[in-house]
């Protein structure tokens, strides 16, 4: 399988009207999903893979909600980031009028060669492949089985 892409045109105003590729996602995947595939790959009960989710996302939170940054192994790391506007000068900045809103950042892990110590990939997003999807099409497809 491979991540299918969407081309579209940038018709914002001033724009320069190129065609860009955006990812499309097919479906969305939940908690309770990822645990019966984990389920089907090892010994592990859904029951107990949902409750280790449903706890790892609550003490994720408290985590990063006391400025630590988090390392899942060969995962990747969480931390916040934040968005700000500026201000004249460092005393004139204050965090009611200057802090818009919070984000979580994800950086996957990388993978590093022993011998060489160079970066030969990152645990996640690496040695993917793409193919475009034609949404049009898909959709003409969908109604033609319909009928």
């Amino acid at each position: 399988m491979a991540i299918q892409v969407k081309v579209y045109q940038d018709n914002r105003k001033n724009s320069n009207k190129l065609f860009y590729g955006r990812a499309y996602h097919l479906n969305i995947i939940n908690r309770d999903q990822l645990a019966e595939r984990i389920q089907a790959n090892c010994t592990v009960k859904k029951s107990d893979v949902v409750a280790v989710l449903t706890e790892l996302v609550e003490v994720m939170n408290y985590e990063l909600a006391n400025s630590n940054k988090i390392l899942l192994d060969g995962f990747g790391y969480f931390s916040v980031g934040v968005k700000t506007s500026g201000a004249l000068d460092k005393e004139e900045w204050n965090v009611q009028e200057n802090l818009k809103k919070f984000r979580v950042n994800f950086r996957p892990t990388m993978k590093r060669d022993a011998a060489t110590g160079k970066i030969t990939g990152k645990s996640l997003g690496y040695g993917y492949k793409a193919t475009i999807i034609d949404l049009a099409d898909k959709k003409k497809k969908q109604e033609e089985e319909g009928e």
